[in-house]
């Protein structure tokens, strides 16, 4: 201990002498590598895992813009292309007729005989609602449809309603006549068919489309079905002229069926043509429609 006053602020010295041995290694600790244990070995590994990953040679991986892609798959259609020199018909699909040549020949009975059998029964229809509140729905070409479901509310006492987008001439409503559009007019139908203890019966006449129709055409078919869909029915019929072409009648039940919910089929003209049930092609159960004939032709 050596300066201060009496003790205070004095300074004392310490000198210590350490012996090592010769043989040990200097400058190593618990975190240098050869002895690095627990968590400092598991952060190793996974240094060393990402570095082996970047220095691995990238694999170049295909591309469908390549010229070789390209050949690759017109040599795999090539060994895979199979020529069929005789062509084994295929049995007609539901709401098909067979057709064996390109010039129009008309269908014997038989054969449309052969064609109702190919295609698999749909069972017995339902019975249509009559429930107060039920929302009934029948889409049909022209003014079928129409016909068909004033029969149905004479002889039942339900509300007839239109159905049709707001906003388009497509199905021009009659103002005397409420026209359904959305889910609100919907609900609005149901509440009046409550408090008239009776159904309501919707009717949608699809505008038809020829082999010349235009984008105007196809866009108003389209926003028929989407009401038709969006206003939910309880239950959906298509209302189908048997004496009309098969082919047509399965055009537009094919596009009602791909956007819709459909129960059944009602049949109507059945007087007209030598083969009403050529309707049972499509595959739909088929409810016949009483004086349907008598009704369409004192309407029309």
């Amino acid at each position: 201990m050596s300066g201060g006053i009496r003790g205070f602020f004095a300074k004392q010295h310490f000198e210590v002498t350490v012996e090592l041995p010769e043989s040990g290694s200097h400058g190593v600790h618990s975190m240098s590598l050869p002895t690095r244990v627990g968590l400092a070995a598991l952060l190793e590994d996974a240094d060393s895992a990402e570095r082996q990953l970047l220095d691995a040679p990238l694999v170049e991986q295909p591309s469908t813009a390549r010229p070789d892609f390209a050949a690759l798959l017109a040599q795999m259609t090539f060994d895979t292309a199979q020529t069929i020199e005789n062509p084994v018909p295929r049995a007609p699909v539901a709401g098909l007729l067979p057709i064996t040549a390109a010039a129009f020949s008309p269908a014997s009975p038989a054969a449309i005989g052969a064609a109702i059998d190919a295609v698999p029964a749909a069972g017995p229809p339902p019975q249509p609602l009559q429930s107060p509140g039920d929302l009934v729905l029948c889409i049909g070409v022209r003014a079928d449809a129409e016909l068909l479901a004033r029969d149905w509310a004479e002889g039942s006492g339900a509300e007839l309603i239109r159905c049709a987008p707001r906003g388009t001439g497509v199905v021009e409503p009659v103002p005397s006549e409420p026209v359904l559009s959305d889910r609100r007019d919907a609900a609005a139908a149901r509440a009046r068919g409550v408090q008239r203890g009776a159904a309501c019966i919707a009717v949608l006449g699809l505008a038809p489309l020829g082999a010349d129709a235009d984008a105007t055409a196809v866009d108003g078919r389209e926003r028929q079905l989407g009401v038709a869909a969006g206003i939910l029915p309880d239950q959906l019929w298509l209302v189908v002229d048997v004496s009309r072409k098969p082919e047509d009648t399965a055009a537009w039940v094919a596009a009602c069926r791909e956007a819709l919910d459909v129960h059944g089929v009602v049949a109507i003209g059945g007087a007209e043509t030598s083969t009403p049930h050529s309707v049972e092609a499509l595959g739909l159960p088929v409810l016949w429609a009483h004086n349907s004939n008598t009704r369409k032709d004192r309407l029309s």
